[in-house]
């Protein structure tokens, strides 16, 4: 059995659908920068405050240069550096993975800077007043640890509501011809128009279910040939007739004398 050429022409390949891009993922890169200019910043004052002789110590390899204020650049803040610079590259390039591990970095670097700031406020008179004071650097340094704590709750936020539900996204897989076609699978031209959802077995890579409905303009459906009449009976064979062939040959006459 053969087909004859669909109106149109065979349907082109069409290529797998792309993979959907992280949502929100210029957003979280903002806010990974300003945290990482937080950490930045209290690594200028102490570098202001002690010189170059304070880089041993901001790396964890000493401590014998330490800055007289309630917050420091230690070897934890350069590691945190060193991860917000890894995931504000990713999140510029679209990486998915910054989202979980964006989260998980901001909010314990937000539960060190909590608690130091507790720590101050719930400590005796003196604690609580060198809080505050003098205003610069104490103030403003205890200000950046807070704005850390409500980037990572901004963070978290962020995450949770752009997260996509489980099951969501079209399945990769061959996607439908556009403009109507022809599939082998079904023997049969696919219509223009609306099709019916796919069954799950077409939605794990299977056949597509055969178009309902009526057919749209385009759409040419071969026509079925009548069946031609079946042949006549073969005649029987008749006999030879009469005086069939060559005539007889006659007698040869004696020899005369």
């Amino acid at each position: 059995m053969s087909y004859g050429a669909p109106v149109g022409g065979f349907p082109s390949p069409q290529p797998a659908p792309a993979r959907p891009r992280a949502a929100a993922l210029p957003g979280l890169a903002v806010l990974l920068l300003l945290n990482l200019l937080i950490e930045l910043s209290m690594l200028a004052f102490d570098l202001n405050r002690e010189g170059a002789d304070y880089l041993p110590t901001a790396l964890g390899f000493t401590y014998d240069h330490v800055v007289a204020a309630p917050v420091g650049f230690f070897s934890g803040s350069a590691a945190t550096c060193g991860a917000l610079l890894v995931l504000i590259i990713g999140a510029f390039s679209g990486g998915g993975w910054v989202r979980g591990g964006g989260t998980v970095l901001l909010l314990t670097n937000a539960y060190v800077s909590a608690s130091v700031v507790i720590a101050q406020l719930s400590g005796d008179a003196e604690s609580r007043h060198a809080f505050s004071s003098p205003a610069t650097p104490n103030l403003w340094l205890n200000v950046g640890q807070l704005t850390e704590v409500l980037i990572a709750i901004v963070f978290a936020l962020v995450v949770l509501s752009t997260r996509r539900p489980a099951g969501t996204g079209a399945p990769v897989g061959y996607a439908p011809p556009q403009g109507g076609g022809y599939l082998p699978q079904q023997g049969g031209y696919l219509p223009q128009g609306d099709y019916p959802p796919p069954n799950d077995y077409a939605a794990q890579g299977g056949y597509l279910p055969a178009p309902t409905g009526q057919p749209q303009p385009g759409y040419a459906p071969q026509v079925q040939q009548p069946p031609f009449p079946p042949a006549p009976p073969a005649q029987p064979a008749q006999p030879p007739a009469p005086n069939y062939g060559y005539p007889p040959r006659p007698q040869d006459a004696p020899p005369t004398g």
